[in-house]
C-alpha cells in the first residue's frame, strides 16, 4: 500500500537522514551509508523511487513526536539528530527504533527527553553509526526491564534467532 503526502502531517523540507541511516533492499543500499541518489535538493529518483521509500515516513514525518504537546521543528530527524520510527508489530509489541544521525543524540537534547518517554512504555532499539569505515552499526536496547530483557534473550540465544533493528525476530 502506497501512502500519499496527504497522509504525513508535515514535509521532509531538507532532512534526509533516512537516505543515510536506513537501508534500501531494492538499491542494495546498506545502512548507514547515503543513498547513491541523494542529491543536493533530495531524491534524483524521488517519482520513480523504490517501494521501501515510497512506504516510509518517520515519526516527525507522521507528526507523532512531540514536546510538551506540541510539534516542533527541532525533533525533525536532521535537526535533533535522531530519527523515530514505530513498529506497531514487533515480535515484543509496539516498539520503536531509534535511528542515530548524530553520534550521542540519542543522550542530549529534544531527543533524549523522547527517548526517556517512550522507554517508559515500549521496547526501543537505539541504532547508532558504526564507528568504523565498513563496520556494523551498534544497537543498545531501552524500555521496560521485562521487554529489554525478552529481547536480549531474544538477540543472544543459542537457538538461533536474532533480533535486527526493527525489533523483528529473524
Amino acid at each position: 500500500m502506497e501512502m500519499g503526502a496527504a497522509a504525513f502531517l508535515r514535509e521532509c523540507g531538507p532532512c534526509t537522514v533516512c537516505c543515510t541511516v536506513l537501508g534500501v533492499p531494492e538499491l542494495g543500499k546498506a545502512t548507514y551509508r547515503d543513498c547513491e541518489h541523494l542529491c543536493g535538493t533530495g531524491c534524483k529518483i524521488y517519482p520513480d523511487r523504490p517501494a521501501s521509500c515510497r512506504t516510509f515516513a518517520c515519526q516527525w514525518l507522521r507528526g507523532m513526536l512531540e514536546v510538551d504537546g506540541s510539534i516542533d521543528l527541532e525533533l525533525r530527524p536532521d535537526v535533533c539528530g535522531v530519527m523515530f520510527d514505530y513498529q506497531p508489530d514487533s515480535a515484543f509489541g509496539e516498539a520503536f527504533t531509534a535511528w542515530e544521525y548524530e553520534p550521542g543524540a540519542s543522550i542530549r537534547g529534544p531527543a533524549a527527553d523522547i527517548l526517556a518517554e517512550l522507554s517508559e512504555r515500549f521496547l526501543v532499539v537505539v541504532v547508532s553509526a558504526p564507528a568504523t569505515e565498513g563496520g556494523q552499526p551498534a544497537t543498545r536496547l531501552v524500555g521496560p526491564p521485562h521487554l529489554v530483557q525478552q529481547a536480549a534473550d531474544a538477540r543472544w540465544s543459542g537457538g538461533g534467532s536474532s533480533v535486527d533493528a526493527s525489533g523483528k525476530t529473524r
